[in-house]
């Protein structure tokens, strides 16, 4: 009991300076600690799929994501907590797994680690799929803490992503008994491809924009027939984490679709359950670090084709900032434009910042009239310059 106690205290003390390292962190300081293109890239992937959160609170909400981020990393070392988690298994998935291989759906929110870890402790027979990356980089950790744990003797099979016959080697896995677990929001997949052209992926709609998602768990599930579960977890405002285990009905729809409308519904059914848990709690996923590699902006076909446009003197046209760009104003002496193309990262003068700004409406503009913003006139053949950088086009 007291050393249940003691490793509580030392958790709650790590806890405690995790708080303290990320909120007593000044914005100057980030820069300096080689921090600011990161931070720059979240605000980027923030202001693309969650434009309520504005950019003047960007700091704080980045705060928020990296304190999760930094406890998700900590909780795995700490096996207290898979006695005080809250499992929410209303159709006693976990009990049917030791007679039937399942799917397991899972996402990089709350302490995700924690997931693996109830698996081990409850004796279920699994595999986890991830890229190689992931193999390459916290493998060996991964593999000390399942051993630890329940004592075990043998490694965790752990199976690359990138595996070209992996489908196949997960068939054999689900009809030996063995549950698959996929963290469906980390695997990037491996291809050369642009998005657009990549096969692999669908298009989907998630939040307030678009997302390219793999399909091969829909594709494993309609060929396996296995059963399929979602599994999240979250914290809540004390910290205490839960996860909540969730069966997908799918041999209705199965039933009811052909292959591709089956599996076109069951991603989006997957990146459905993480999106909905966003929208309540978008500080709780480490996705933000990464999601612009699922993401691409496309340009319209007017725009492919306005890449020189003549005015005449004459003319009035409607500006507008381009969605790409993405501006952050964090004090007087650091603003900044980060292109949601290609994450380029630009520090900008207020003027700069101001005149952009100013096209965030759609603005009408008179060729032969001198535009004042904040009274600093701006003639056109700047305007003009900003629409040939692509920060500002025509609407």
């Amino acid at each position: 009991m007291s050393l249940n106690i003691d490793q509580k205290q030392v958790y709650n003390e790590n806890v405690n300076k995790i708080r303290d390292d990320v909120y007593k962190t000044k914005f100057d300081e980030i820069e300096s600690m080689g921090l600011l293109g990161t931070y720059l890239m979240v605000s980027a992937n923030l202001s693309t799929f969650i434009s309520d959160v504005k950019s003047d609170n960007h700091y704080k909400v980045i705060q928020d994501i990296q304190f999760h981020r930094s406890l998700s990393s900590l909780d795995q070392y700490y096996f207290h907590l898979l006695d005080d988690l809250e499992t929410k298994d209303e159709f006693n998935t976990l009990e049917k797994c030791h007679d039937e291989g399942h799917i397991f759906v899972t996402y990089h929110t709350g302490s995700y680690r924690l997931f693996i870890q109830k698996l081990n402790k409850e004796n279920i027979p699994f595999c986890l799929v991830t890229e190689g990356d992931y193999i390459k980089d916290q493998g060996d950790v991964t593999q000390t803490l399942f051993k630890k744990l329940n004592n075990n003797k043998r490694d965790l099979e752990i199976l690359p992503a990138e595996n070209p016959r992996l489908i196949f080697e997960l068939i054999k896995r689900l009809k030996q008994g063995i549950s698959v677990v996929f963290y469906i929001d980390g695997n990037k997949g491996a291809s050369n491809k642009s998005l657009e052209e990549n096969k692999n992926l669908l298009k989907i709609n998630f939040l307030n924009n678009h997302i390219y998602a793999r399909q091969g768990i829909a594709f494993l599930s309609y060929l396996s027939k296995a059963p399929l579960v979602t599994a999240l977890t979250k914290r809540d405002k004390d910290l205490n984490n839960s996860i909540c285990l969730k069966p997908v009905d799918t041999l209705k729809l199965i039933n009811d679709n052909d292959r591709n409308g089956f599996i076109n519904i069951i991603t989006k059914k997957l990146y459905g359950e993480l999106e909905s848990f966003l929208k309540e709690s978008p500080e709780q996923w480490e996705g933000w670090f990464y999601i612009d590699k699922f993401f691409q902006y496309e340009d319209s076909q007017n725009e492919k084709l306005k890449t020189k446009v003549n005015f005449t003197s004459d003319q009035k046209i409607t500006l507008k900032i381009n969605q790409f760009v993405h501006l952050i104003k964090h004090s007087d002496e650091n603003m900044f434009l980060v292109s949601k193309k290609d994450y380029k990262i630009m520090k900008i003068t207020d003027f700069l910042y101001e005149t952009l700004s100013y096209f965030k409406t759609p603005r009408v503009v008179s060729l032969n009239k001198i535009l004042s913003i904040r009274d600093t006139s701006i003639n056109w053949s700047m305007l003009e310059e900003l629409i040939e950088m692509k920060f500002l086009k025509s609407v």
